[in-house]
């Protein structure tokens, strides 16, 4: 059993005006049972994977603190679970609406211009025979023949 005296600064100065100063290579174990092999843990720390590594925390961390973490861990990842459902079905709503509603708006508006353009390119013919013939009701007609206009002048 250790026995824990509290040493008073003059006490420890008799000590060692006395000589019972001891160097630190005579507390020093020459024959340890502990070989150095057992030190060199470099191995075992290279082949020590991220989740080991992790669950050795458990020791170091008292176990109110423990519980905490576990509680705000369940927590968060059960509001990212209920993000992640909410987002997905806002998701499947606004493209099933886009699905229903603008896809049929668009080709109609896509129909509407085509029809538009059409009637451009008819009223455009419509002037450029009204340029080449002005005052022409049916449009090109044959010229009529040299001896005819002989015939109706007579």
């Amino acid at each position: 059993m250790v026995r824990v005296t509290q040493v008073s600064e003059e006490q420890r100065e008799r000590q060692e005006a006395a000589g019972f100063d001891k160097q630190e290579s005579d507390y020093a174990d020459t024959e340890s049972e502990v070989s150095e092999d057992e030190y060199d843990d470099d191995d075992d720390v290279e082949s020590e994977t991220l989740a080991e590594r992790i669950v050795a925390l458990r020791d170091v961390i008292p176990p109110q603190y423990r519980s905490q973490i576990t509680s705000y861990a369940s927590s968060l990842a059960s509001t990212v679970r209920t993000g992640f459902s909410y987002g997905g079905k806002a998701l499947w709503v606004v493209t099933t609406s886009s699905l229903l509603l603008v896809v049929p708006l668009s080709l109609s508006i896509v129909s509407e211009q085509q029809l538009m353009e059409m009637e451009k390119e008819m009223k455009m013919t419509q002037s450029t025979n009204e340029v080449l013939a002005p005052g022409a009701e049916g449009g090109f007609q044959q010229p009529a023949a040299p001896g005819a206009e002989e015939q109706k002048s007579a």
